[in-house]
């Protein structure tokens, strides 16, 4: 049996955005910065930040359910302390999102689904830590270099345009191992659609969250990163 066309590799695909969408990314960054500046007073310490890991994912409001597209999160960012046991943190990373159907032949079912999109993100956390643990919450703003769609049948890449721009909600937990390494785990959830839905259904829900969230595709990722702190004075 061939292989199913949403297994073909996309390297004619472009990875980096052209001159105009960076400029754009431009403006994205520094639109975050405020929230960062507070922490950047001379006698604060900060500290630079190398971020690798990996990033299972799901879309919520697609057909499929469950972390099953494993994409990577990887980017540099700085740590600047407000007090002795809250930081703030603005990073840019690269990351994957998306979601992903394997078939299942021994089942009968050969519905494929995959679905990668690449993001600049940019989030600005707070953390508290104490001892060696840490609780992480904040929010990021994400720009859509490119993205690849496709089932069994056709690669749909293109046919129904995702939004530029991807806004989400993090919160964690850290774990530091010694003054230099340290452990996280994070949720990440769109709080606003990727991709509203292409048909207006006339569903009413009963609650305010369903109403609020069964708009169109927004993206749930589960962030497991390792980090590698250089100190600053």
């Amino acid at each position: 049996m061939a292989k199913s066309i949403y297994l073909e590799k996309y390297t004619s695909m472009g990875y980096f955005p052209n001159l105009y969408y960076s400029f754009k990314v431009f403006f994205l960054i520094n639109f975050l910065l405020p929230c960062y500046a507070y922490g950047q007073e001379e006698n604060r310490a900060f500290h630079l930040l190398f971020t690798a890991g990996v990033a299972p994912a799901q879309v919520h409001g697609d057909a499929y359910s469950g972390f099953h597209k494993l994409g990577l999160i990887g980017g540099i960012g700085v740590e600047s302390e407000i007090s002795e046991t809250i930081w703030s943190n603005l990073s840019f990373l690269f990351v994957q999102k998306g979601a992903q159907k394997n078939p299942n032949l021994t089942k009968g079912d050969v519905n494929a689904y995959y679905l990668n999109l690449n993001y600049l993100e940019v989030p600005c956390l707070l953390t508290y830590s104490h001892k060696k643990m840490a609780f992480e919450i904040g929010l990021a703003a994400a720009y859509l270099i490119n993205y690849y769609e496709a089932d069994q049948n056709m690669i749909y890449t293109g046919a129904y345009p995702f939004q530029k721009f991807d806004y989400s909600v993090k919160i964690g937990l850290g774990k530091s191992f010694n003054e230099k390494w340290m452990i996280h785990f994070r949720s990440s959830n769109s709080f606003i659609t990727t991709r509203p839905n292409r048909i207006k259904q006339a569903l009413y829900y009963n609650n305010i969250i369903a109403r609020t969230f069964n708009k169109g595709y927004y993206n749930n990722i589960l962030e497991l990163t390792l980090s590698y702190k250089i100190k600053g004075r």
